[in-house]
């Protein structure tokens, strides 16, 4: 099937959520024969940003497993592969910084409130599915730049930044989230010790376990 290129944003709201949760079997993305989203890089910046940044409101009529399905196929790259789209550097460098902002709104308004209180990497049953979309949130979504991007910098600021918003939310799966993906960073930005360190200082860890997470991604050694 030929790729979607010309959505409106609804349009494209309800063709990423609106599929039915199947019973048995693999989600709609995997589907052979299926459409998929694939916008001029512009354009899809500009939609995960309004979808991110306005969450409770754009995706309100769908279920927690519709809307971590959607994202699933949206952002997974081990689900639906790469999404070079994101990375083009024809969008300009400071609108996919501000992506990130939208980002962490997506984590404080929707993720967060959704998201059950609890751990994903001392889980030892499936968690709910918003919870794992919110856990592996670094490790699956492939981001705003390419190493050769000359206005890298800008972009990686931004999302240093959402980090730590996330991080210093008051919700337990968007704290671990950020430490997650501080602990993959931290080896690259060693800016990043800094910002756990203010975290632990803080005295807002969530959770007592989360305190020994952070002492664990300060080193990078995360899950």
């Amino acid at each position: 099937m030929p790729a979607l290129r010309d959505l409106t944003f609804e349009q494209f709201v309800e063709f990423q959520f609106g599929h039915a949760i199947r019973a048995h079997g693999n989600p709609w993305y995997f589907d052979h024969d299926g459409d998929w989203w694939e916008p001029e890089p512009p354009t899809g910046v500009a939609y995960l940003t309004r979808l991110f940044a306005n969450g409770p409101q754009v995706l309100e009529w769908f279920s927690d497993a519709q809307i971590a399905q959607g994202l699933t196929g949206l952002v997974n790259t081990m689900a639906v592969g790469d999404q070079p789209w994101m990375r083009d550097p024809v969008t300009p460098a400071s609108e996919r910084a501000a992506a990130w902002g939208a980002i962490a709104d997506f984590f404080e308004e929707m993720l967060g409130p959704r998201c059950e209180p609890r751990l994903g990497h001392l889980a030892t049953e499936m968690p709910p599915p918003l919870n794992t979309v919110a856990y592996m949130w670094w490790d699956h979504f492939s981001g705003f730049t390419n190493p050769d991007d000359p206005e890298r910098d800008l972009v990686d600021d931004a999302e240093l930044v959402c980090l730590e918003r996330i991080l210093n939310s008051g919700f337990v799966a968007c704290q671990e989230a950020a430490l997650h993906g501080l602990g993959h960073w931290v080896r690259r930005e060693p800016c990043c010790a800094a910002v756990i360190d203010r975290y632990l200082k803080s005295g807002k860890a969530a959770l007592p376990e989360l305190v020994t997470y952070a002492k664990a991604a300060r080193g990078g050694c995360v899950l």
